[in-house]
């Protein structure tokens, strides 16, 4: 395949899994709050690492793996430990 070719998949892939990761961002008016970041940013991160290993850089692609396997375990380690202060602010001290 030629790299204008080439580009221009890549650059479909890139726009469709955009869509696709807007998709699962939700803005709540009522709390004022925003999720589903974390989930979009895994999906691109997702499409990336295919993109990466269907160029034939096997090694890049395991090593973006691991990193962002990493980043996702210290991000659900910092919603545990926040959980846990909100939980220590929330009970009444006891005289």
């Amino acid at each position: 395949m030629s790299s204008d070719g080439l580009s221009r998949v890549i650059q479909g892939i890139v726009t469709g899994i955009g869509f696709i990761g807007a998709g699962s961002i939700l803005k709540l008016s009522e709390q004022h709050q925003i999720k589903g970041l974390t989930t979009a940013a895994s999906v691109w991160m997702t499409a990336a690492i295919g993109v990466t290993v269907g160029l034939g850089s096997l090694g890049i692609g395991l090593m973006i793996t691991l990193l962002a396997v990493i980043i996702l375990a210290l991000e659900k380690l910092e919603h545990q430990v926040e959980k846990k202060q909100t939980e220590g602010v929330d009970e009444p001290k006891s005289p």
